[in-house]
């Protein structure tokens, strides 16, 4: 699962999706990366939108995003049998990621690493 979670994280940061995930331009439930149809079908992964949250006594604003496994047969084996396991399917939660508002790609990498290091196949 670990393995298959790093490629499909190098995927979605690739290009500017680690900004849609540090500086957010789409509202609440909304998929923030990837895009595409293309991508979708190909990484199985997708990170929607949560909201925003303050942290510590600074207030620090960041950004929650629900990784989920997408619907259809053509995406990774690790991620289809996963979800085939949920309840919930196409809305079970895989893990709550929080990335800094304005992070840098090192940050927002280690925040995905970071929200999934639990995160194990059935």
């Amino acid at each position: 699962m670990q393995k298959a979670l790093g490629a499909a994280f190098t995927s979605l940061l690739e290009k500017n999706g680690w900004q849609k995930l540090s500086n957010p331009t789409v509202s609440r439930g909304a998929t923030a990366v990837p895009r595409s149809q293309t991508a979708i079908a190909r990484i199985g992964l997708r990170l929607d939108y949560n909201d925003f949250i303050e942290k510590g006594d600074d207030k620090t604003k960041w950004h929650q995003f629900k990784l989920q496994v997408n619907a259809g047969d053509t995406i990774p084996n690790a991620f289809k049998n996963w979800r085939d396991k949920q309840e919930k399917g196409t809305h079970a939660v895989m893990a709550t990621v929080e990335v800094r508002d304005g992070a840098d790609k090192d940050e927002v990498e280690a925040a995905l690493k970071d929200a999934t290091k639990d995160v194990r196949g059935v």
